[in-house]
């Protein structure tokens, strides 16, 4: 007897019935993984200069570990005959948590400077040394600066540049921007403030745009530093609340804009830049006559995995050239496994040592073998998948049952009609 097109369905619904009821499968509802943020090695741009380097990561420190930092110590062997070299150690940092960063050169200490880059989240925390800015703004950048009050909710302003040039434009928080056919580019404000002064700064001569505004508005040909300085006074003791952010990181950002002829939003220079976490390089000049020896000290970023019981954690450097590093790990006595790495490590005494010229990373714990909490709650117990079976067995046993009820008694039915 086949079962008929009515009995398939009622069979399907009621297996879909117990997988959704019978058999639940449970997921984490935590975000449990946290931004793995790299370290690197030492770059030059002469890759012939540094012969090799040694890394020891300090992991010792329960304290730090605990707020997922470590410590990282490096030397490197450079080989140098008579003249000047330029270094640059990248680290991922935003303005509001700089590092301090000392380094020394034979035992001599040279200074250096901050070149701010890219926020790293976009380009995976990729170091390219070329997109990184210089902290000191030339005075001789001059450009025309247009402020207005507004004299009511909404204020359109319009620009239009006679050739293409950078600017930084100032809005409310709710405003609309558009294109007109002549080339002019249309900002509509809204609920502007009459208690704030908003500013438009176009790069060079006045008369290489046309400025206009629905309110009244000023205009004074100032220096870019002279506007970037006067407008760090206004925030300094914002600034300072927040971690000390330097008026370097303005430089460089507004060095970027010039150097990339892009434009940029008040807020997104002065506000939203602070606490971007981008890839950024400490610089640093040295004129040598032999061989030297570069020693410096870095805070690192260690990854927490809360997916793991017990916890993991990872720390991973990028190299920056095609030198060998040697690397030293130091755990403590709390987490003294590493359980996976990109190379084989070997037991060095308290600790674990690798080489490699490639990016190296590792992962350590508390135990040998950590679970996967999100392995465990996805998996079915044995019992469930006993009971789905037959469950399955038990419902179409019955739906047979049930169209063989239905289909004889039908026909008994018919037969006894047909008796009469």
């Amino acid at each position: 007897m086949r079962m008929r097109k009515r009995d398939v369905i009622c069979y399907l619904m009621f297996s879909l019935f117990l997988i959704v009821f019978a058999v639940p499968i449970r997921y984490a509802h935590a975000e449990t993984f946290e931004e793995r943020i790299p370290t690197y090695g030492l770059y030059c741009e002469d890759s012939e200069i540094i012969k090799s380097g040694t890394v020891n990561f300090d992991l010792t420190d329960a304290n730090l570990l605990s707020k997922g930092k470590g410590v990282k110590q490096s030397s490197y062997q450079v080989t140098v005959a008579n003249r000047e070299v330029e270094f640059a150690i990248p680290f991922v940092s935003s303005a509001m948590k700089l590092p301090s960063i000392s380094v020394k050169v034979n035992g001599q200490e040279v200074a250096g400077s901050v070149w701010y880059g890219h926020s790293g989240y976009w380009q995976d925390y990729d170091f390219d040394i070329d997109k990184t800015y210089s902290p000191v703004l030339d005075e001789s950048i001059i450009g025309t600066l247009y402020t207005f009050i507004p004299d009511s909710e909404t204020v359109t302003v319009s620009l239009k540049l006679n050739e293409w040039k950078s600017y930084i434009y100032e809005t409310t928080n709710h405003y609309s921007s558009s294109d007109t056919a002549d080339g002019s580019h249309i900002w509509n404000l809204k609920e502007a403030s009459p208690l704030h002064e908003y500013s438009f700064f176009i790069f060079g001569d006045s008369t290489e745009c046309t400025f206009e505004s629905s309110c009244g508005y000023r205009t004074e040909t100032i220096s870019c530093k002279d506007f970037v300085d006067n407008q760090y006074k206004k925030f300094e003791e914002y600034f300072d609340h927040n971690g000390g952010v330097p008026i370097e990181l303005f430089y460089s950002v507004v060095n970027r804009v010039i150097q990339e002829n892009t434009v940029i939003s008040y807020n997104e220079l002065f506000l939203r830049s602070i606490d971007t976490y981008r890839v950024n390089a400490y610089k640093f000049r040295v004129s040598l006559e032999a061989d030297a020896v570069i020693k410096y000290e870095l805070p690192i970023d260690v990854q927490r995995n809360y997916a793991f019981e017990p916890m993991i954690y990872g720390v991973e450097q990028y190299r920056v050239g095609e030198y060998p590093i040697s690397y030293r790990i130091e755990l403590n006595n709390d987490n003294p496994y590493i359980i996976e790495s990109s190379v084989n490590t070997e037991r060095g005494g308290t600790g674990y040592i690798a080489e490699t010229t490639e990016d190296f990373s590792f992962v350590f714990s508390s135990s040998e073998k950590p679970q996967n909490i999100n392995d465990e709650n996805n998996k079915i117990e044995t019992w469930r998948i006993v009971l789905f079976v037959l469950s399955g067995v038990f419902g179409c046993a019955l739906i047979v049952s049930l169209t063989m009820l239905i289909y004889y008694s039908v026909k008994y039915k018919k037969a006894h009609k047909g008796n009469k």
